[in-house]
């Protein structure tokens, strides 16, 4: 069911038996939405977790913006924070651009647990690699405009869907929608800071060895940095939610995060 938190618009499973009063809050990656978790949250309500997926500002209906190639990461930290204050006992599910929105809001409130799936990476970890800087120049005008922008087909299917079907790859495109430039800049260019020190609860961060837009070793450079328990994925890439074979992971992700109510 589609539910709201003031202006923002979020999917909520409910499940038949709530075994965890924590909630749990996902947060989407550049271009994505609110639907890509749908997997994770069928599962996640088969184990007794109310999960709410968010739909950051500018996507999917959520909190319109007149400008939005101007919104930056933070703004869309002032989201998930807007959400875990209504909340309350959250454990944080944040996934490529989410995944460094949760690190800062990792370190800014207080947090049942977090988790970071193949996440962007905040500064002092280089991002930058051939198969994204080959494909990126396309792009840098309306990062440096602060113009929303969608990537192209082929760039999407390279850098986010190269672990998807055909049929898959086209339908995953069909749902994406334009990114802020700005947002896009301050992660090309390593420009959010994140204080380790500041993370005070359990963390896991996920790398998956067929990633191409955010690969393994930076998912290890991340989880070094927090001291985070790591894992890592051979047969996955960018999208491991939607790909063949996502419910093992699934499986494993609900087992830890039963273990942080402990």
């Amino acid at each position: 069911m589609t539910e709201r938190i003031g202006e923002l618009t979020l999917e909520r499973v409910f499940p038949r038996e709530v075994r965890h009063p924590t909630r749990l809050l996902l947060v989407h990656g550049m271009w994505g939405g609110a639907w890509y978790w749908a997997n994770y949250q069928r599962v996640f309500a088969e184990a007794g977790w109310d999960s709410w997926a968010l739909n950051l500002r500018g996507h999917h209906g959520s909190r319109p913006v007149a400008d939005f190639g101007q919104v930056s990461v933070r703004d869309y930290v002032a989201d998930v924070r807007e959400c875990v204050a209504r909340l309350g006992d959250t454990i944080l599910v944040g996934h490529s651009m989410g995944g460094l929105v949760a690190q800062k809001v990792t370190e800014l409130v207080p947090l049942r647990a977090a988790v970071f799936l193949t996440s962007a990476a905040p500064r002092g970890i280089p991002v930058l690699r051939w198969p994204v800087v080959s494909r990126i120049a396309r792009y840098v005008g309306a990062m440096l405009a602060d113009r929303a922008f969608l990537l192209t087909e082929a760039h999407a299917a390279a850098l986010l869907g190269n672990n998807l079907a055909p049929e898959a790859q086209r339908a995953f495109y069909g749902r994406l929608v334009p990114e802020s430039g700005r947002a896009a800049r301050e992660l090309a260019l390593g420009q959010v800071a994140v204080d380790a020190a500041r993370l005070q609860c359990p963390t896991l961060v996920v790398g998956a060895g067929l990633d191409t837009i955010t690969p393994a070793p930076v998912q290890r450079q991340i989880a070094a940095k927090y001291g985070a328990e790591y894992r890592e994925l051979p047969g996955h890439a960018h999208m491991l939610m939607l790909e063949e074979g996502w419910e093992a992971f699934a499986g494993d992700l609900c087992a830890w995060l039963e273990k942080q109510e402990v």
